[in-house]
């Protein structure tokens, strides 16, 4: 028997980019003239948050980049608590969203985060929050190493960073601020390689030529 994997993706007409909404989360969370990056999905162990809250630390002193957590999960308070602990104010969290309001948020973001530790049970990982948000047009900071650090880098869509070093999160996102004809790039270029490979209306032709192959 033969197998063929159809990987991950995003739903191209739910999730674009957009101007206005985008706009507007910003002004609810008082976030305007941030550079702001978002963690948008389940808080758990496997994420590794603190390591991104110790990045969060790190970057305390430039005032205008800030962090946005969205979501619930089972560390969500230990992660709040670790905030409060260390009297950071860089970093805002938001409840959980509904599916169809997340492309407002990763609108409004500069970067989203993909966080992941480092396990091997993780290099086959293709999270799908890497393509909605480039689907947004929205480049990742992504921490998966594997399939997803290379996916990455061929869509030229974000950085990668070491998973569970802060310090290397840090630089990344500093990195990616101070470039932002380079940042807007590589918004365009995940738009670009959603829409050619990992849209669900392309996995659908893939899975029909599949199909028609197969006949």
């Amino acid at each position: 028997q033969k197998l063929t994997l159809i990987p991950n993706g995003a739903n191209t007409n739910l999730f674009q980019y957009q101007t206005e909404t985008g706009r507007a989360i910003r002004q609810k969370l008082n976030l305007e003239n941030k550079f702001l990056i978002i963690y948008a999905g389940i808080h758990g162990v496997a994420q590794g948050l603190e390591i991104v809250v110790q990045a969060a630390e790190k970057l305390a002193a430039n005032s205008n980049i800030h962090f946005l957590f969205v979501g619930e999960g089972p560390v969500k308070q230990n992660i709040q608590t670790l905030v409060e602990n260390l009297s950071l104010t860089n970093i805002t969290f938001h409840p959980e969203t509904p599916r169809q309001e997340m492309p407002a948020f990763l609108s409004a973001a500069d970067v989203a985060l993909v966080p992941l530790r480092r396990l091997k049970l993780f290099q086959g990982a293709l999270p799908s929050k890497m393509f909605d948000a480039w689907a947004c047009q929205c480049p990742t900071l992504v921490t998966v190493d594997g399939e997803a650090r290379q996916v990455l880098t061929e869509a030229g869509a974000g950085l990668f960073a070491e998973p569970e070093d802060p310090q290397a999160i840090a630089v990344a996102l500093l990195n990616l601020k101070q470039h932002p004809k380079q940042l807007a790039q590589m918004g365009i270029n995940g738009r670009r390689a959603v829409e050619k490979r990992y849209s669900r209306q392309a996995q659908a032709g893939q899975l029909v030529e599949l199909l028609t192959q197969s006949l």
